[in-house]
């Protein structure tokens, strides 16, 4: 089994699911989506009250990720979402995540700096990032969108839009990107990259043939301008990455942190889907 754990239960399982269908991604097992339904922080903080507070180098480091999960949802009255179909955790072969960036400034109801704040999503960064396989443990990986999953829009027509390697906005932006993104962009909504779920959470498949080519189009450009765009980040080179190595999440975090919050108290738009297409699904190849 292939495990989906994703912050939001609207945007993102419509994204994955045209990626999927469009693109013909042929899963080596059976995939289970789950939707969290809360932040980064609040995963941090269901991993810490399961996580070994004595060993200091890697606290997380005999977490079952599954059974926490499964353990929060019945604690919080949440569905599982998928999870009551896995029995034993050995079941899941490979775990991926994908969560908003999501800082806040301190105020009455968050207590962390910003340094904390980004110390926190590294740890699990850290935690998440093992693509080792074994018959005990998952391959498990973390992708962040910056600085929400809103950012698979942030871009003016017609694509590719080669100002997206200079869009940033306040890195205490939060809620408010969502605003800023519908007066931004030209595209209102998610039917230029997406189909939309029935309630039975199935992709509303479009026999209209050209609709199907101009989405696919929008997702290579989209593509394009997001692996561009982590690269400049990472490398300050407008161009396609070498190798999922320079642009691996840490290294991302890392630049982000030291070249524009740090700096400018801004973040750098990027969107996590179009990078788990290129180290999961395209390994190493470039675009083509």
């Amino acid at each position: 089994m292939i495990l989906f754990i994703f912050e939001g239960k609207n945007d993102e399982p419509r994204l994955y699911k045209t990626l999927k269908e469009l693109f013909h991604f042929e899963l080596p097992e059976e995939e289970i989506l789950h939707y969290f339904c809360n932040n980064i922080f609040s995963l941090y903080n269901t991993i810490m009250s399961y996580s070994d507070v004595e060993n200091e180098n890697n606290p997380f480091e005999d977490i079952d990720i599954i059974n926490v999960l499964k353990e929060d949802a019945f604690a919080n009255h949440k569905k599982c979402e998928g999870l009551d179909k896995i029995k034993h955790s050995y079941e899941v072969s490979e775990i991926f995540l994908f969560f908003d960036y999501d800082i806040k400034p301190i105020d009455t109801f968050n207590k962390l700096s910003i340094e904390e704040q980004n110390e926190r999503i590294s740890m699990l960064l850290s935690f998440f990032n093992s693509t080792a396989i074994s018959t005990e443990r998952a391959g498990i990986k973390l992708f962040i969108n910056y600085p929400m999953i809103e950012s698979y829009r942030y871009f003016k027509r017609p694509l590719p839009d080669e100002n997206y390697k200079d869009y940033t906005v306040n890195v205490f932006i939060d809620g408010a990107f969502k605003k800023k993104v519908n007066e931004f962009s030209d595209d209102k909504n998610t039917k230029f990259l997406c189909y939309d779920l029935n309630k039975s959470d199935e992709l509303k498949k479009s026999k209209d043939e050209e609709r199907a080519d101009i989405i696919k189009q929008n997702w290579l450009f989209i593509k394009e301008m997001n692996l561009k765009k982590a690269n400049f980040i990472c490398t300050d080179s407008y161009s396609f990455p070498e190798s999922k190595e320079i642009i691996s999440q840490q290294n991302i975090l890392d630049n982000q942190i030291e070249k524009y919050v740090n700096r400018r108290k801004e973040i750098a738009i990027l969107n996590a889907f179009p990078l788990f297409w290129f180290e999961y699904i395209d390994e190493t190849k470039l675009l083509t």
